[in-house]
């Protein structure tokens, strides 16, 4: 059976579109076929990444002072509130909840942020 992408418009079968839900009787499709699908997953992932650099370069270290971006982390003040890392956002959330997340951090020098851990397991 074929199924019209609603992202490119063009025919593909059934099975070129992922699993967006399955209950017992009826297996939901997504609305994009797989080839769209990757590529505006890769075009949020690198407008994610441009907006966290963009972020960065803007700020410095809350210990020190750097202000590279390159080396710094976010680190969160308060782990039980931790819903994901921010490392791992494109696997995890959408832009809402990545600045959500990333109001719980604060940005740590790579040295700093391993400094603070350190003390944090040997206290």
């Amino acid at each position: 059976m074929l199924k019209r992408c609603r992202y490119c418009n063009k025919q593909y079968p059934e099975s070129d579109f992922g699993v967006a839900a399955t209950l017992p009787t009826k297996v939901y499709r997504r609305q994009k076929c797989r080839r769209c699908y990757r590529e505006t997953k890769r075009l949020l992932i690198a407008r994610q990444r441009k907006w966290i650099a963009d972020y960065k370069q803007r700020r410095q270290c809350a210990k020190c002072g750097v202000s590279d971006f390159r080396v710094l982390d976010f680190h969160h003040n308060d782990s039980s509130g931790k819903d994901f890392n921010v490392a791992d956002f494109r696997y995890k959330a959408g832009f809402a909840r990545l600045k959500e997340e990333i109001g719980k951090c604060q940005l740590l020098c790579a040295n700093c942020h391993r400094i603070v851990h350190y003390e944090e397991i040997n206290q």
